[in-house]
């Protein structure tokens, strides 16, 4: 039993919570972009994208294993999937775009802002998505 006062485990409380905190640097990470701290933009979403990683094989990937194994493909396990759709191509695209930006100073990172943004947007569906599967699972 988790922490939260619902019926989730608590790995699961525990990644709704690295979820959150997720959510909140990437809204924090536009206002570094908006004030041109581009290094301490770039570390937060190492950070981020590290703390994504660590989520999706540490809690999401064992339990959306055996919810796609017990649901038809349609309702909560269609809605299953596409959040590991999304995860997965969060996943690529951010680690792609740290290979670009490799810890260097901002320079190659700026040909690349439009990935970026998009970037932003999918990854932001994808922790409200599992907002919803977390909700759905267990409140």
């Amino acid at each position: 039993m988790g922490f939260l006062g619902t019926s989730a485990p608590l790995q699961s409380d525990l990644s709704l919570i690295v979820q959150g905190i997720i959510l909140v640097v990437l809204f924090y990470g536009v206002t570094m972009v908006k004030k041109k701290e581009y290094m301490k933009h770039a570390y937060m979403m190492l950070g981020s994208l590290i703390l994504t990683l660590w989520n999706a094989f540490i809690v999401m990937v064992p339990k959306a294993r055996s919810l796609v194994r017990m649901y038809r493909p349609y309702g909560l396990s269609l809605l299953v999937r596409i959040h590991m759709t999304f995860g997965v191509i969060v996943l690529l695209l951010g680690f792609y775009l740290i290979w670009v930006w490799r810890l260097d100073e901002p320079g190659p990172c700026f040909k690349q802002s439009g990935k970026m943004r998009k970037l932003a947007g999918l990854w932001m569906l994808e922790v409200l998505g599992g907002f919803v599967i977390y909700y759905l699972l267990y409140v």
